[in-house]
């Protein structure tokens, strides 16, 4: 599937970092015009937990299933056709009149998502054995540089041209992709179908398990400060524009510390790795919440330095638990856990609205401290182990 030489494989990664790029920026819109669409359409913020959960949900119900048929089929052409539906769908977000209107945007978007990251996480992997933590942290950068730069550039977009104007966005993102998709075409591997033995649960290892709710706690955490950071700041008089920047400098810090993560990993333990990332986070959530306004972006940058230096991490720790697997393990890891930590969104929501935003969000500033434990119980796999367990898969 992979030639011998590396030039080729780094080429398509490069390719799939401006593809994640994309896609997720364009899937980050919602989070920073929180608080213009909840005004617009007059939502309570259960409401808004609700449509964040939704659009998380589909991504993580179906991403599982997709990942296993690309894992036997490999139409990995696929991966272009996610961005195209969540460009589509979040383009047109400021003309939602209704909350009906607005649940079904995020429910294409959704699905887009859950089309693109099983295809891409095949094509990373593209069965090299070296350099998996730096080759997947690469990717993931990509996702979360995306989901960084979207925030600001929306904020600033609105103010000059109103949030009705949101379909302009469509010109940029079809023309983006439209490139991304030419120069992809190039560069992907010849198919290769893996064997149509099914799964044994039974034959799941242990190890996968913990690894999984390690990674939906510490993406509960995650999910909900990204989703109401712009909230907070805006309660806590800021603009709009601040908390754009706000959720900018937090995914962004992520960026960097899911690059130094995944290499660091690759030379270290990937579970003294996680571990040591996610109890880090903790203090600068509480820092973001209960410190000082002079320090919100400096302990928000902090935050989503360790809170996402774990993600790739976690990637390829599932990846190497059942090789031969990829697109199914990064459906799980990336897109089920993903979804399943995206439902801490609707109670959030919902107490929030009954003892306020910043209590509830302490709460959930420890559940990284759950992670770390849980990943405590992980042990990582000897290399004889993966060969035994992708022959009983």
């Amino acid at each position: 599937m992979e030639s011998k030489s590396s030039s080729p494989a780094w080429t398509r990664i490069t390719l799939l970092f401006f593809g994640h790029l994309l896609n997720d920026g364009y899937a980050s819109l919602f989070a920073p015009l929180l608080p213009l669409l909840i005004n617009r359409l007059d939502l309570s913020l259960a409401m808004a937990g609700l449509a964040g959960t939704l659009h998380i949900v589909l991504s993580a119900c179906t991403q599982p299933a997709l990942g296993y048929l690309l894992d036997r089929t490999q139409r990995l052409s696929l991966v272009a056709i996610g961005p195209f539906l969540t460009i589509c769908a979040m383009s047109m977000i400021g003309q939602a009149v209704s909350f009906t209107q607005l649940l079904i945007l995020m429910l294409v978007a959704g699905l887009g998502t859950a089309l693109f990251h099983p295809a891409a996480a095949i094509l990373v992997a593209g069965g090299n054995t070296t350099n998996r933590g730096l080759r997947m942290a690469f990717f993931s950068a990509g996702g979360t540089l995306g989901g960084a730069i979207a925030p600001l550039f929306i904020v600033v977009f609105v103010a000059a041209f109103g949030l009705t104007s949101s379909p302009w966005l469509l010109l940029p993102g079809l023309f983006s992709l439209a490139v991304f998709a030419l120069f992809l075409r190039r560069h992907l591997p010849q198919p290769v179908r893996q064997t149509s033995n099914a799964i044994s649960l039974r034959a799941i290892p242990h190890q996968l398990i913990i690894l999984w709710l390690a990674i939906v706690f510490r993406s509960m955490a995650s999910v909900s400060f990204f989703s109401f950071l712009a909230v907070i700041i805006t309660e806590r008089g800021g603009s709009p524009f601040v908390g754009g920047v706000s959720i900018t400098v937090f995914l962004f810090a992520g960026a960097i510390g899911g690059f130094l993560a995944g290499n660091l990993s690759d030379r270290f333990s990937r579970k003294l790795v996680f571990f040591t990332c996610a109890v880090l986070s903790t203090p600068f959530f509480l820092l973001f919440l209960y410190g000082p306004l002079s320090l919100g972006l400096v302990s928000v940058a902090l935050a989503g330095l360790f809170i996402f230096a774990s993600t790739p991490v976690g990637i390829v720790a599932a990846q190497e638990l059942l090789p031969g697997k990829t697109g199914l393990v990064s459906g799980l890891v990336m897109g089920f856990a993903w979804g399943v930590s995206g439902l801490i969104l609707v109670f959030i929501g919902r107490y929030a609205d009954l003892y306020g935003l910043v209590p509830v969000m302490a709460g959930a500033a420890f559940l990284p401290l759950v992670a770390g434990a849980l990943i405590l119980l992980y042990r990582e796999p000897r290399i004889e182990e993966n060969a035994a367990q992708s022959e009983k898969l």
